[in-house]
Order: structure tokens, then C-alpha cells, then sequence
């Protein structure tokens, strides 16, 4: 049965509930629950509160909206609106 689905973040293939800002964490344990990040495009280097750069993603609310939404329900196996799903693969398997 499907949902009702309205466009902003909370409806939204890209955002993660209590996402985690940094891009090598799994979640975000201290995140409100109505706060996740968007991860439609990669993270960005940013200065965080210690002395090194960091990868994060954008934070935001479940209420916002964006021109890069795309429904929960739009995701099938082949990926995000049909298009295909890349599959990464170790370097070494690769041929020279």
C-alpha cells in the first residue's frame, strides 16, 4: 500500500533521519528526530570544530523542500527513478 507523500525533505529518496554531518559515520545519535541530511549530492570539505577539514553533509529540517527531490516511492531495484544504481568495485579487480 502506498503513502501519501508530499515533497520536502522527509519524503525524500536522498534524506536520511538523523543522518550523521560526517560522511564516514553511520548516524547521528545527539540529531532531533526531525533533523537528517540530504545526500543527493556528495559531501563537501568542511572546517569543523577540530584542526582538520572534514567531509559532511548538509543538515536539514524534515519540513524543507528542494528542486532536487525525488519520492521515497520513485526507487526501484535499479535504483532512483529507474536510472541505474552504480556498483563500485575494488580497485584491484579492475582490468588495466
Amino acid at each position: 500500500m502506498a503513502h501519501a507523500t508530499s515533497p520536502c525533505c522527509g519524503d525524500c529518496l536522498w534524506w536520511q533521519r538523523c543522518g550523521p554531518k560526517l560522511s564516514n559515520a553511520t548516524r547521528d545519535p545527539s540529531s532531533a528526530a526531525d533533523i537528517g541530511t540530504c545526500q543527493a549530492r556528495s559531501p563537501v570539505v568542511a572546517q569543523a570544530d577540530g584542526p582538520f577539514p572534514v567531509s559532511m553533509f548538509p543538515q536539514t529540517h524534515e519540513s524543507r523542500m528542494c528542486g532536487e527531490w525525488v519520492s521515497l516511492e520513485d526507487e526501484d531495484d535499479r535504483g532512483p527513478r529507474g536510472g541505474p544504481r552504480i556498483i563500485a568495485f575494488p580497485a584491484h579487480r579492475i582490468a588495466a
